[in-house]
């Protein structure tokens, strides 16, 4: 390129000469600039389109779940396979559908379920474990077909079931630390749910029928049901029941709810004491009032009594505003899976006589104006022991009770399971908060920690006569 004066009318002009190369070189760039800009647009246009990523992640998901088919190990993971191929075929069905948001979460989740299996995972990836059992509770691995009885911290993974037997329950601790209590003749599945913006999972189950109740902690669960989906949000308790007609009820006890028809629209939310239902078409009730729970008065929390041959425990609770009648229940179980006394009343007091040792708990419902329960209250417990044979009534006890703490065991991120022994009918606190304590003396606990590193666990263990034994353990959590 030259650069030339010259006289012009007297005035001084400057002009470049260009060469036609030069040129062509200068339109290239300028084509390619062009070219860059549209195709990162169209990226950036793509990037943000639900079809697109719902494609991608198919994609990718098929082509995990080919490297496990091809994997040496094959068989040995072939339970993961079956999974993976399961949600993959949902990825298909829901983007037939134009459901792109739910095809790229099934599509994500059967991507991990298949790389986690080539990674070679361990139990400590699983979804759920069985925290607590009690009677006839089983368990299938995918659609393997072979029922096997449950065990406390069984693993549970994507696709694997549950069913609980006649006056049976079992609690299911998720890996965010939700707890899911499933009552009696309850048939459910294992499902993860992937948000698709976070790729994080949400722990749910699908209920085919039965009651469960849902406690989650830091995070949101769910529950899909034949017509609706249930969000619980953190620090929330909801109960969620499937009947034989596979109509849902919804019950938020505590925090919030929301509620989806599986045909879609707008989630309804619920508070603490609210009631929806849904048929298993999908179509919702309005939301329904419920009368909330009383406050229970005697007898006290974990009250101890003398057995005698006309021993009578009287129940007493405050009367609700708006209810109609009450709902006394009486168990020795946690989790009310058999029940000793359910009985409705109309006063909100109640008598009992009892005849043989144990621990036992209750709790109130209230009843509305139409006969629909409300929410239960909160478990108290009391205990019932015999005088022991040829001892002195004037002598006092001074020996504090046994206790033995089991090394806690880690069940994934900050949640450690506590567990141990103590005499039966004594009180027990790890950190501070009392924790139920069966009637053999056994007692267990999930705790979570909020720093990483050492942490303590103090556990105190106080009997009937007040004298205390205190122990504690060190638990190291990881990062």
């Amino acid at each position: 390129m030259a650069k030339k004066r010259n006289k012009l009318q007297g005035a001084d002009v400057d002009w470049y000469l260009i060469s036609i190369d030069r040129l062509k070189q200068i339109g290239l760039v300028v084509l390619l600039i062009l070219i860059g800009g549209f195709g990162y647009f169209f990226w950036q246009k793509e990037k943000g389109n639900p079809r697109s990523n719902a494609e991608s992640a198919i994609g990718d998901a098929r082509q995990a779940l080919n490297s496990l088919a091809a994997s040496s190990e094959f068989n040995k993971h072939r339970s993961e396979f079956d999974r993976a191929q399961r949600r993959l075929e949902e990825a298909n069905t829901h983007f037939a559908g134009t459901k792109y948001a739910e095809a790229q979460g099934a599509a994500i989740e059967s991507q991990t379920i298949s790389r986690t299996a080539l990674r070679g995972g361990s139990e400590r990836e699983n979804d759920a474990q069985f925290l607590t059992v009690e009677g006839d509770v089983t368990f299938q691995k995918g659609s393997s077909g072979d029922w096997k009885s449950a065990d406390p911290r069984t693993p549970l993974f994507n696709g694997d079931w549950v069913k609980t037997g006649d006056r049976a329950s079992a609690e299911l601790i998720f890996s965010n630390g939700s707890l899911y209590t499933i009552g009696s003749n309850a048939l459910l599945e294992i499902y993860a749910a992937v948000n698709p913006q976070t790729s994080r999972k949400t722990n749910a189950v699908q209920m085919q029928v039965g009651t469960v109740e849902v406690a989650t902690t830091d995070d949101a669960s769910s529950v899909r049901t034949p017509g609706s989906e249930i969000v619980i949000e953190s620090e929330s308790t909801t109960q969620v029941g499937v009947d034989r007609s596979q109509a849902t009820a919804v019950v938020a006890t505590k925090g919030r709810a929301s509620v989806t028809s599986k045909t879609g629209g707008t989630a309804i939310s619920l508070v603490s004491g609210e009631k929806i239902t849904s048929t298993p078409a999908g179509q919702l009730s309005q939301i329904k009032k419920l009368v909330l729970p009383p406050a229970l008065l005697t007898p006290a929390d974990n009250q101890a009594f003398q057995l005698t041959s006309d021993l009578k425990v009287t129940f007493t609770w405050d009367a609700e505003q708006g209810a109609t009648a009450y709902l006394l229940q009486v168990s020795r179980s946690r989790l009310f899976s058999t029940l000793e006394i359910n009985s409705r009343r109309q006063r909100s007091t109640a008598s009992a006589q009892v005849t043989s040792e144990g621990s036992f708990y209750w709790r109130v419902a209230a009843l509305g104006p139409d006969g629909d329960p409300g929410p239960f209250s909160s478990f108290r417990r009391f205990r019932v022991s015999g005088a022991t044979k040829g001892a002195s009534t004037t002598s006092v006890d001074n020996t504090p009770p046994a206790l033995q703490i089991n090394r806690p065991s880690s069940i994934g991120g900050p949640f450690f399971m506590v567990e141990g022994t103590t005499e039966p009918g004594a009180t027990v606190f790890i950190n501070d908060e009392e924790v139920d304590v069966e009637p053999n003396g056994h007692f267990k606990k999930l705790v979570s920690f909020n720093k990483t590193g050492q942490n303590s666990v103090v556990v105190k263990a106080v009997d009937p006569a007040g004298n205390p034994t205190v122990k504690s353990e060190t638990v190291f959590v990881e990062e």
